[in-house]
């Protein structure tokens, strides 16, 4: 199967043509607004998940989320400052602590933690899609593909893990009217 970043990369490279690239217009200005604050408020919530877990399937799962958030938080911030975008607030990191010293009450469960983190990608992995739809640069639309590929390409070990431990949340099977019951 060919890479899909790659066809992607290859349909916005016979598009552009080697046309200028227009002004950067308001929607992509607030699609990279609201991206920059999303991607902070996931690393917090992984970092957080961190120090609660001891598992370490999800450990690592939470280290590769951080990884690629960061990544991407970088990136996005770069961006901004090319084209003189004020960056929105930003939630301090937080710092690493022991699962066991945080009190019971207070702690997240592994099945918790996996949740948060597929409903933040969820939302993500939807606003990089809309964005990367919605955008008239080519140089932005690239970008909004390819981070869009890094996170799903995250979800899918996700939910193979997920599945794995029973932490995946689906709705009930679905049997049409006539259909038998298996």
């Amino acid at each position: 199967m060919a890479n899909v970043m790659e066809a992607v990369t290859q349909i916005f490279k016979t598009l552009v043509n080697d046309q200028p690239e227009p002004p950067i217009h308001a929607g992509e200005v607030m699609d990279l607004w609201k991206y920059a604050a999303y991607i902070e408020e996931a690393i917090v919530l992984e970092q957080i998940g961190r120090n609660t877990t001891i598992d370490n399937d999800l450990l690592k799962l939470l280290d590769e989320a951080v990884t690629i958030c960061s990544a991407q938080s970088e990136r996005i911030q770069k961006m901004m400052e090319e084209f003189g975008i004020p960056i929105p607030p930003m939630p301090s990191d937080k710092p690493k602590s022991e699962a066991g010293a945080v009190p019971a009450g207070a702690r997240m469960t592994d099945d918790e933690i996996a949740n948060i983190l597929a409903a933040k990608l969820l939302l993500v992995t939807k606003e990089c899609c809309r964005s990367m739809l919605e955008a008239v640069r080519s140089d932005l639309g690239l970008m909004w593909a390819n981070m869009l590929y890094e996170q799903a390409k995250f979800g899918a070990n996700l939910k193979v893990k997920m599945r794995e431990r029973g932490w995946l949340k689906s709705p009930p099977a679905y049997y049409p009217p006539g259909a038998p019951n298996q």
